[in-house]
């Protein structure tokens, strides 16, 4: 239940604060005061569109607030547990939303931040707005169809749900042969390159790192005289020459310096075993180089076989890949690609033999769904009866038809149109094409009267649904209004003494100038001030005393239990 609405600098608003009471709570106002500017104010803190525009002229932002009653709410409050938002039974759901006037909106639950997405569907599950857009959409064969579903209950929805799965896998799966008929029809030249560039590669016989290999045995061979010539004349000044004393040499004669250095000063024993690795590390790498050196000798024939293989792999780089492990990757993936190929008729056959389990299915699902639908129709179609018999449409004649559809779809067999008479002894035409507004707002209150206890959604508001009703008729409609708030907290902007009358709160919204600026705010009236309200509404002036008396019969009829 809306407890609570907060706005601040939010259209003609610059701030005031609305508190709502269970049961019926009607808006009134002078034209123009500003009434539309609440309804789009719940809209925006319960997820609706939040415009820039909405922005007050002047101000940087625009905060909505609202504080909602969760209590026996058990699905919001798992919903707000599950992504991690603090709530327990029995206490108030704070929503925030601030718009900005850069496009930058925020959305809070019991100040934290949240998702549009989350906030969109907790504020979906706690107020139902119903304005001039939701009774267009009541003409709608699709809307139509979603409110019988919706009439029907649980079972229905699951019936629903269940074709639109099965046919969804059904249409994935359709497409997904579509796909692989399509793509072996592509494979016959396909798979001949694939496996042309299979031997191509294969018959390199590649291994990872050759051409970095390769690169360098080509470098050695290339500079093989250079090569033998440096090692030489490193290995004569490590080991030994005929000119002068080798590095070898002069090392060893140090060493045996400092052993003898030793003997008279011990702490000198660190410089000769410094001494005494590098000797040991001249003899290995002299013998390292002596190795090196026989092994090297300049091969033409090898150069020749190196020179062809880093040809090889330039031009099957240029073919698949940029280095030997990409083109063996790329391998892989054509390796698979062709086992792909081969195995798809018989994933073709596998898929085909889906398809036909699922059309079956499908073709038992969607008319289970439609004997659900028919059956719930003919309940529906009662009900309505009723309800409008309660609303001054005694004589109209309320039906819902079917027609197939040209094939099974995501809703089922069939689409379900609602038709309706006015008049008696004229037959029943498509809703679209018969209502009047009047009459669309009534259907649209016999429909929210009947579904508001299944959707268990606890405030519904009214957007002038009275517009185009009057006399008798809309007597009969402030009684359903009180009827359905006694199930449901409702909120109505109206322009009837009849409907603000049998509200347990009124409230008022007036506009007025301070400092050069235009202002709006809503109050709560007392009894005093709630007779000279629909003394206005009635059409009377200060001190009118046939309104006020109009006015405070309206008063003690809306205490009287309804007829």
């Amino acid at each position: 239940m809306l407890l609570s609405l907060q706005i601040k600098d939010f259209g003609i608003i610059d701030q005031t604060g609305i508190d709502f009471a269970p049961g019926l709570n009607v808006l009134t106002g002078e034209t123009g005061s500003g009434k539309s500017i609440i309804i789009e104010a719940i809209q925006v803190v319960t997820g609706g569109r939040a415009l820039s525009e909405y922005v007050r002229a002047g101000c940087d932002r625009a905060v909505v607030q609202a504080a909602v009653e969760v209590r026996d709410m058990p699905e919001v409050l798992r919903l707000l547990s599950e992504n991690g938002v603090a709530a327990e039974p029995g206490e108030t759901v704070i929503l925030t939303r601030e718009i900005n006037r850069n496009g930058r909106n925020l959305c809070r639950i019991n100040g934290g931040m949240v998702s549009l997405g989350l906030y969109r569907e907790v504020g979906r599950r706690l107020v139902d707005i119903q304005g001039q857009n939701e009774q267009q959409l009541l003409f709608d064969p699709e809307r139509q169809l979603y409110l019988l579903d919706q009439y029907g209950g649980e079972e229905v929805i699951a019936a629903g749900a269940e074709v639109t799965g099965i046919y969804r896998r059904l249409r994935e799966v359709k497409e997904a042969v579509e796909e692989m008929r399509r793509r072996r029809r592509e494979w016959a030249g396909r798979q001949e390159l694939i496996n042309y560039q299979i031997r191509d590669i294969d018959g390199a016989s590649l291994r990872p790192g050759e051409e970095e290999d390769l690169a360098a045995e080509r470098r050695r061979l290339v500079n093989a005289e250079k090569l033998s010539r440096l090692v030489g004349e490193v290995y004569r000044d490590l080991y030994g020459g005929e000119s002068h004393a080798s590095s070898l040499e002069l090392t060893g004669r140090a060493l045996k310096a400092l052993e003898r250095v030793v003997e008279l000063d011990p702490g000198l024993a660190g410089v000769r075993d410094a001494v005494a690795g590098a000797l040991y590390q001249i003899e290995e790498a002299c013998g390292d180089l002596s190795r090196y050196a026989d092994g090297l000798e300049y091969y033409p024939a090898r150069l020749e076989f190196v020179e062809e293989r880093l040809d090889l792999l330039s031009k099957l780089k240029k073919k698949y890949g940029g280095s030997v492990e990409e083109i063996l990757r790329y391998r892989e993936e054509i390796a698979a690609e062709l086992e792909e190929m081969e195995g798809g008729e018989e994933k073709i056959e596998l898929m085909e033999e889906e398809m036909s389990a699922l059309s079956k299915r499908l073709e038992e699902q969607a008319d289970r769904l439609t004997a659900l639908r028919r059956r719930a129709a003919g309940a529906l179609e009662k009900e309505i009866a009723r309800e409008l018999a309660d609303l001054d449409m005694a004589g109209s004649v309320f039906s819902i038809i079917f027609s197939e559809r040209e094939s099974i779809g995501e809703q089922g067999r069939e689409r379900a149109e609602f038709f309706i008479s006015t008049n008696p002894g004229e037959p029943v035409r498509p809703l679209s094409k018969v209502a009047s507004g009047g009459e669309t707002s009534r259907l649209m209150l016999a429909v929210k009267s009947i579904l508001a206890e299944m959707e268990g959604i606890p405030t519904l508001v009214f957007d002038e649904i009275d517009t185009g009703i009057g006399g008798r008729t809309i007597r009969a409609v402030a009684v359903k209004l009180r009827q359905l708030g006694e199930k449901r907290q409702v909120v109505c902007v109206t322009h009837s003494p009849s409907v603000a009358s049998v509200a347990q709160n009124h409230l008022v919204i007036r506009k007025g100038e301070t400092g050069g600026r235009t202002r709006a705010g809503v109050y709560s009236l007392d009894e005093g001030e709630r007779l000279k309200e629909l003394a206005r509404m009635l059409g009377g002036g200060e001190g009118d005393r046939a309104a006020l008396n109009h006015a405070r019969q309206l008063l003690e009829e809306a205490k009287k239990p309804p007829v």
